[in-house]
């Protein structure tokens, strides 16, 4: 078996890798996997935005509060790591969120300088509500892929993301 032909984005199409084509007017969004995923995640985005309008969220929000209901009491940085939003962003996001009532934002026990940040009450019981509507635009990306396939794309997508892990 012939070794497979890779470049960024995934297998190098037949036109590139029979040389009928090469550098930048090889390139095409369609054949690079990364097009796909910003597509997914900006689709997925205003879906899901159009639906927590009515309760006053947001995407960044969402992600905020189901980040939260699994890792209460995370720090900052380990918030920022989890929703993959830096820090100066995610400040704003929990500054409104707070002034909502949905978070809590302590002093470390060990150290005063690190933020410990929580539910409320009042976030959790939101949490619950909205899972529904988030879990339903997860399930229309999903459609057509049975379980198995689902089960593989996240193996892949796992191995993805630590292949990019900072060293």
């Amino acid at each position: 078996m012939e070794p497979v032909a890779r470049r960024a984005g995934g297998r190098l199409p037949k036109r590139v890798r029979e040389k009928k084509e090469s550098g930048p007017q090889a390139f095409k969004l369609e054949d690079h996997v990364f097009f796909y995923f910003s597509q997914i995640l900006a689709r997925r985005t205003r879906a899901i935005n159009a639906r927590l309008r009515p309760d006053g969220l947001d995407y960044p929000r969402w992600r905020v509060l189901a980040v939260l209901q699994e890792h209460s009491g995370a720090t900052m940085g380990r918030l920022a790591d989890l929703t993959s939003v830096d820090r100066t962003t995610l400040t704003r996001t929990l500054g409104l969120m707070e002034k909502a009532g949905l978070i809590i934002r302590r002093e470390g026990k060990s150290d005063r300088r690190s933020l410990s940040i929580s539910l409320t009450a009042q976030g959790r019981r939101m949490f619950a509500r909205i899972l529904p509507l988030t879990l339903t635009e997860t399930d229309r990306a999903l459609t057509g892929l049975s379980a198995q396939e689902i089960g593989v794309l996240k193996d892949w997508l796992r191995t993805m993301a630590d292949n990019l892990k900072t060293p």
